[in-house]
């Protein structure tokens, strides 16, 4: 079984990096040899493979600063988190998942404020980002991260499926009526195939990979930037959740409660499946299910553009000492400059000037997925303490219309739980 991160890659020679002890106290800080040792939090996978050697790099151009590493399966990664928190223990630098996490752990003052001891230091300027990479760590109390990385989704379409079906291929973007045609045509050719995939039951996979990006593509937004007015009574919401209804009677009716996001990849490998929505990722986890799958990509654009993921964001927690910020600082600067920045991420790096640089994501099979983060793709939520909660009441709000609730009276009562959660 594929691991629902979006990649899970194996890092050779980092051994002696990584830290033996589970907790690695922050509260200290420089040695009395003049020494500063940072330790360095991460989940499995999450950091991209080369990044070992870059560190490796940084402690040969700051002799002074020793680094630590400790890798935390995905699966436990946010309990053991919340637990060093509340504890006061800890890493000083740590990978924070933007989806839930950033919000969550700066509201409970986990989180150390970073506004002016890490941000405009060399390479750590806003105006090195894409710009709604970093209004996502822009919160109304202080910047408490550095944005990573991030990954935009496209629509992928089976070209045999299509071919049998008497369809003309998709270009580069579509109409929601060429999705929907398509869908009703390849739904009909039987024989358990059906028009359209998805994996509806956990949170994150309908937020991120269905009725998120349909909202931004019908031009509206679920709440607005600031998380201060909930809009799900709006137009937009209501075409978006109405279309999605409509789409999703072509899927497998277990698609609806269906929380294993690696279902469509491998209906669609098995061309079993004529459509379904996610990042670039799936392109390695298709292809080596069926090395002779003919597939095609296109951004459903009846609007505007697509949402994106956030991806992860480096942060300090609040227990770290002060003393130590200067050596965060240097590090800091030293892997977010452009040339490194990239080493951090085995997806789509946050900083503008590293995107041509990113030879791991390049080829005509990515170049969509570069041109809608252009497009100033954006979260489908913002990163806000609540974000668990509005991602829980979206899903169940959907699910609902998805078994013949009526559209109005649903996002209605919808309407009046985001309500209640603005900030």
């Amino acid at each position: 079984m594929r691991t629902t991160i979006r990649r899970a890659t194996v890092l050779v020679g980092a051994a002696a990096l990584v830290a033996a002890a589970a907790a690695c106290g922050s509260s200290s800080g420089g040695s009395s040899t003049g020494t500063t040792t940072l330790s360095i939090w991460s989940c499995t996978g999450c950091w991209g493979t080369k990044f070992p050697s870059v560190l490796k790099q940084f402690e040969k151009a700051h002799p002074n600063i020793k680094i630590t590493t400790r890798e935390i399966p995905f699966a436990s990664y946010d309990t053991t988190l919340a637990e060093a928190f509340a504890s006061g223990s800890g890493p000083d630098v740590v990978w924070i998942n933007t989806s839930g996490d950033y919000g969550l752990y700066s509201s409970k003052g986990y989180l150390k404020n970073i506004a002016t001891s890490i941000v405009g230091a060399p390479d750590v300027k806003p105006s090195d980002f894409y710009p709604n990479e970093w209004s996502e760590v822009v919160l109304q109390q202080g910047i408490f991260g550095i944005p990573i990385d991030t990954g935009t989704r496209a629509l992928y379409w089976n070209k045999t499926l299509f071919k049998k079906a008497g369809l003309a291929p998709f270009g580069s973007t579509v109409t929601w009526q060429q999705v929907l045609t398509a869908a009703q045509k390849i739904n009909a050719l039987g024989g358990g195939i059906s028009g359209f995939s998805y994996a509806g039951g956990e949170k994150w996979s309908m937020l991120y990979n269905n009725i998120g990006p349909l909202v931004f593509e019908a031009g509206g937004q679920f709440l607005n930037n600031s998380a201060t007015q909930a809009y799900a009574t709006s137009p937009a919401v209501e075409t978006a959740v109405s279309y999605w209804d409509k789409l999703t009677t072509y899927a497998p009716k277990s698609d609806i409660t269906q929380q294993n996001q690696a279902v469509p990849v491998d209906t669609f490998a098995a061309n079993k499946t004529g459509m379904y929505y996610n990042g670039f990722w799936d392109i390695s986890a298709m292809l080596q299910a069926n090395p002779k799958l003919q597939f095609g990509e296109t951004e459903m654009k009846d609007v505007t553009v697509d949402s994106n993921t956030g991806g992860w964001i480096l942060s300090v927690p609040s227990a770290v000492s002060s003393s130590k910020l200067p050596a965060i600082r240097d590090l800091y600067s030293y892997v977010f400059a452009p040339q490194r920045e990239i080493s951090l991420t085995g997806i789509m790096p946050a900083v503008k000037a590293s995107t041509k640089l990113d030879t791991a994501i390049e080829g005509p099979q990515y170049q969509l997925f570069w041109n809608i983060l252009k497009e100033h793709a954006q979260q489908p939520l913002p990163l806000t303490k609540n974000m668990y909660q509005e991602a829980i009441d979206i899903l169940n709000a959907v699910e609902q219309t998805e078994l013949g609730h009526s559209v109005p009276s649903t996002m209605a009562s919808l309407q009046q739980q985001l309500s209640g959660l603005t900030q």
